[in-house]
């Protein structure tokens, strides 16, 4: 009896709209991880040179950074729906239009588009998840919704590169097309718990002060994951190995298994359980960096990527969930797009500032150097991170 009483009293998380919140997320990940390696080499084949390429990512980026504070202050005044559906039509509508194989510098434009409809629509998916999560189960439900990330990563890619190897561009570009109009569909059968009529008396923000702390932390541990994620490749080409596949295979394998584990904690233990698991994350991001630094052996490779996913999959949604716990369901949007943001500023920043510190320093020097940034994450967390306190659903 004492046992029933307990399942009967715990929030449930794997509900109708939290399944088709994160298979929608999953879908928006997979273009987003499927055109990452992919339209770079569309742009060199066409006629563009490798500058011009990473003005793909660039101009992508860019227009993120500028759309998700917008989108954060229209979820949170207009509501989740409404915003939600038009991020993804930005999504789709140049999705559909590469299918129709356009000229290089036309393509730029476009993704500037898309990079607009990419900051809307994943600050929305992330916002309607964290008010489908009961508030009890926020960290193990933040934990597996970010799981879709890790599973995207690990097999879009692959995916990508074999159509285009095995097919066309076109083929990529139609199914992409098609898996952008997944989470439409499933957008529209969501039911939100955040309405419009409650949005209409909130007092919407651009930027959530009380989720600063945590987002500051999160930006730091961009600085820091921007280098692995910009450099990997050519460090271990240059240290004689055919590619980084291993670090990459191991990274994703491992933010996937352990991202659960640490919301568990959280949820488990408190307050404690946040400051525990950042500790852990942190850890095990420094002790990947100190295997970097001495990379020599495919094995290396191996170890520092499964310790990098670890900490990796132990702090990220760890910040996360600090910044959506500290507001109100009326400032999540805001919330979301503050931290979204600060981790964008920081693998923007870091890709750029690593490049200058490789040309001087070597690859081994710089991966040792992103420890400044981890410690600096861990200080500004224990600093002014703890110590909140979760705020009511109804707030």
């Amino acid at each position: 009896m004492e046992k029933r009483t307990l399942n009967v009293g715990k929030p449930k998380l794997w509900t109708r709209d939290f399944i088709f919140s994160c298979l929608a997320n999953l879908a928006i990940y997979l273009v987003f991880f499927g055109f990452a390696p992919t339209l770079p080499i569309y742009i060199e084949k066409f006629g563009g040179s490798s500058t011009i390429a990473g003005l793909a990512m660039a101009s992508l980026t860019l227009a993120a950074v500028f759309s998700r504070p917008v989108a954060g202050w229209a979820l949170d005044r207009y509501g989740r729906k409404l915003i939600f559906l038009g991020g993804l039509l930005l999504l789709l509508i140049p999705t559909v239009l590469y299918a129709f194989m356009v000229p290089v510098l036309f393509l730029i434009a476009l993704r500037f588009v898309q990079g607009l409809g990419w900051g809307v629509a994943n600050n929305s998916s992330w916002t309607v998840s964290s008010d489908i999560i009961p508030l009890e189960r926020l960290g193990e439900g933040t934990g597996f919704f970010s799981a879709t990330l890790s599973i995207a990563m690990a097999v879009a890619p692959a995916i990508a590169l074999w159509l285009i190897a095995q097919h066309s561009f076109e083929v990529l570009f139609w199914v992409c097309s098609i898996l952008t109009i997944v989470p439409i569909i499933l957008a529209l059968m969501i039911k939100y718990p955040y309405t419009r009529e409650q949005a209409a008396g909130a007092q919407a923000v651009f930027v959530e002060k009380t989720s600063l702390p945590p987002a500051t932390a999160a930006l730091f541990i961009g600085i820091a994951y921007s280098a692995q994620l910009s450099f990997i490749s050519l460090y271990t080409i240059q240290q004689g190995m055919v590619s980084a596949g291993l670090y990459f295979s191991a990274f994703a394998i491992s933010t996937l298994l352990f991202r659960p584990f640490s919301g568990i904690i959280i949820d488990r233990q408190g307050e404690k359980g946040y400051d525990l698991v950042v500790l852990i994350g942190c850890v095990a991001l420094a002790a990947a960096i100190l295997v970097l630094f001495a990379l020599s052996t495919p094995l290396h490779l191996i170890i520092a990527g499964t310790l990098y996913g670890l900490g990796f999959g132990f702090i990220q949604p760890t910040l996360l969930a600090q910044c959506i716990k500290r507001v109100p369901p009326g400032r999540r949007g805001a919330a979301n797009a503050t931290y979204w943001t600060a981790f964008d500023i920081g693998v923007a920043a870091g890709s750029a500032g690593w490049g200058f510190v490789v040309s001087t320093l070597g690859y081994s020097n710089m991966f040792l150097l992103t420890l400044i940034p981890a410690l600096i994450a861990l200080i500004v967390y224990f600093a002014s991170s703890r110590g909140s306190t979760p705020v009511s659903l109804d707030a």
